[in-house]
């Protein structure tokens, strides 16, 4: 949550997160390995992936400010 949290910051300096773990679902997501390892798909199929967390997070920003300008505007 940090590192997505920095990224928004970018874009909205007063922004702060706040969030209550579940320890059910920590537990699972804890089980989960800490880096994915996509050599293989880059060398066959020749992927990569479309969104960093950087791009992401302007992607993410740039389209709920268009929703919420619409929803504004059909008040």
């Amino acid at each position: 949550p940090e590192q997505l949290a920095d990224e928004i910051k970018k874009y909205i300096p007063d922004f702060k997160i706040n969030y209550n773990v579940d320890p059910m679902r920590q537990a699972i997501a804890d089980s989960w390995p800490n880096h994915l390892d996509d050599t293989a798909a880059r060398e066959n199929w020749g992927w990569s992936p479309d969104y960093d967390l950087e791009a992401m997070t302007k992607d993410m920003i740039e389209k709920l400010k268009i929703k919420l300008i619409g929803e504004l505007g059909n008040r």
